[in-house]
């Protein structure tokens, strides 16, 4: 008897099967899936005595936990003795605009050291994606490579790690993306990462657009390029556009830092970050949030040099010199709430947070220490708003001014 309008594509290995499903409903799709992925024998009677309220169940508490409830969702795996899988085939479509599209799936190859992810859909991790280079990846015959772990394409994306692991030995970029488009209309949005580990030499996560052109975090655009910008985009070229990012649950180890993210709206929370380096998080755009994390501060690695400033007749920008765990820029209203921030080492640093062009930012219920300075302001737009911060010894002075 056909079951209709589920179809189920089923890979089987020694192991497991990899599965993906259509429907036109997706919480009985998940629901299905699930006991599916769980048990690789089923028979249709069970599937048709579910009962009413079990859906019903099973809809609310979906309805919770996922973000792209309209979206496909996918279990990301390899099957055995393979090197690579595309879920579902490459079919590219002509867009509307004239632009190419890929439907939602996964391609995961290389022996499942890179995956590439196209929404909108969720996906779920059941396997580590770990790749080495340089001799190490040589004597385990891995391709090596320079580029990121995971790349993204499309909007309303929920990448579930589910308790596994992003390695890579090399200074890369686990997972990157550009929000592209005008900063007012990012045409990315819509992202969730989540439950897992991300434990890379370079950055974790890195999301940026246009305006600083492949540029550091730390990049000063020059007059001419802010001429540009006005030209281009309007006077308000700084007021990004909602992309709605969450980080959340993870454990981010990190060379670099473990989060380079603009856009409106973003979260990181619940997280637990280690950096070998100077600086953690790179947040730009209006009321971006903070909230309960751990982030530690190592400084094994030397730390920043001066800067290279281009010579002013150039007219291409210059560098700030300045560094800190946490950069705030063109981020009004921005809160960091009940972190934990640990700057390790024998001698404080200058600031634990670095504020450009950011008004009126909450700093609030946070432990800090290892700074000589629980935040600086670089101009007169940025503002601060500090209260009920504590140090190792003693309480930070609360403030609302520069």
């Amino acid at each position: 008897m056909a079951i209709n309008p589920l179809t189920l594509e089923m890979r089987k290995t020694t192991e497991r099967t990899i599965f993906t499903t259509k429907t036109e409903n997706h919480w009985t799709k998940s629901f299905i899936g699930a006991r599916f992925f769980l048990s690789n024998q089923f028979n249709e009677r069970e599937m048709y005595s579910t009962n009413i309220v079990r859906h019903s169940f099973l809809w609310m508490t979906l309805c919770f936990f996922c973000q792209a409830h309209a979206n496909d969702c996918f279990h990301v795996a390899l099957p055995t003795n393979t090197t690579s899988l595309n879920v579902p085939p490459l079919q590219s479509r002509q867009t509307p605009q004239g632009g190419i599209k890929n439907p939602p799936g996964f391609d995961l190859f290389h022996s499942g050291e890179n995956l590439a992810l196209n929404g909108p859909a969720c996906f779920f991790m059941e396997q580590d994606i770990v790749r080495h280079v340089g001799l190490l990846g040589k004597f385990l015959g891995e391709p090596g490579g320079s580029g990121p772990l995971v790349e993204l394409d499309g909007s309303d994306i929920v990448l579930d790690l589910n308790h596994h692991v992003l390695r890579l030995n090399r200074a890369s970029t686990a997972i990157n993306s550009r929000v592209w488009g005008k900063l007012q209309e990012p045409r990315r949005r819509n992202l969730t990462f989540r439950n897992g580990t991300i434990d890379v030499g370079g950055n974790g996560i890195v999301l940026q657009g246009w305006q600083y052109g492949g540029q550091r975090h730390n990049y000063r655009p020059g007059p001419d390029q802010i001429d540009t910008a006005v030209n281009w985009y309007g006077p308000n070229f700084r007021e990004f556009g909602d992309t709605n990012i969450l980080l959340e649950n993870l454990t981010i180890k990190s060379g670099g830092l473990a989060a380079y993210l603009i856009g409106r709206n973003n979260i990181i929370r619940h997280c637990h970050i280690e950096v070998e380096g100077h600086e953690a998080i790179a947040l730009f755009g209006a009321n971006n949030q903070l909230i309960d994390n751990d982030i530690v501060i190592k400084r094994s690695r030397p730390r920043p040099s001066e800067p290279y400033q281009p010579p002013a007749r150039l007219n291409i920008g210059s560098y700030y010199s300045e560094y800190a765990a946490i950069w705030i820029r063109d981020a009004p209203g921005l809160i960091i709430r009940g972190n934990k921030i640990t700057i390790e080492g024998l001698l404080n640093v200058k600031e634990a947070i670095l504020l450009i062009n950011s008004p009126n930012v909450v700093i609030e219920n946070n432990e800090v220490s290892g700074a000589d300075r629980l935040y600086t302001a670089l101009d007169e737009q940025s503002s601060a708003h500090a209260r009920d911060n504590r140090k190792r010894f003693g309480k930070w002075p609360d403030s609302d001014s520069h």
